[in-house]
């Protein structure tokens, strides 16, 4: 990860800027709909605390973490590392950090353990995410189609092992 990166596991007091994240990630369909602000943000609220449970009961040895560019949180990185395979539960950035290189970055070092463990790596995208895009650039396969998401499978690589002089 570059010098101006890096992660710290979210805590307690990262309850609203978590928040807001994932309300910077869904808030437009909900405006589009024409819902009042006020409505969107208390229905956005709820549906993050019951993400936020449903992530951490489905997956209880996963990293939560909070994503710090030059030492502020700009987003949040999710992800449960099985003896089989790397999962991505969540990526998200604030919007004024999206496409500058960071979720790249991000993606890439989880790749690199991955390989480096022989593992495979996995994620749920929503069809139409431009990240879809990304993923295959780093050798994510479509692997099937769930309702509004689409699951992908980056096969695992041999493992990198040091070469003896």
């Amino acid at each position: 990860m570059s010098p101006r990166a890096s992660l710290r596991p979210a805590g307690a007091g990262d309850g609203e800027f978590l928040f807001q994240v994932f309300f910077h990630t869904r808030q437009a369909e909900f405006a589009a709909a024409g819902w009042e602000p006020a409505m969107v943000e208390a229905f956005l609220r709820s549906q993050h605390q019951f993400q936020d449970r449903s992530y951490r009961s489905a997956h209880p040895r996963a990293r939560f973490q909070v994503v710090l560019l030059d030492g502020a949180p700009v987003g949040r990185l999710y992800v449960d590392p099985g003896p089989e395979a790397i999962h991505i539960i969540d990526i998200a950035l604030l919007p004024a950090h999206r496409s500058q290189g960071l979720g790249t970055e991000l993606l890439e070092d989880l790749v690199r353990e991955a390989d480096a463990g022989g593992l495979r790596m996995t994620l749920e995208v929503e069809s139409g995410n431009p990240a879809r895009g990304l993923y295959r650039r780093l050798g994510f396969l479509e692997r099937e189609t769930q309702g509004f998401h689409l699951r992908m499978e980056r096969p695992a690589m041999a493992p990198v092992r040091a070469r003896r002089a």
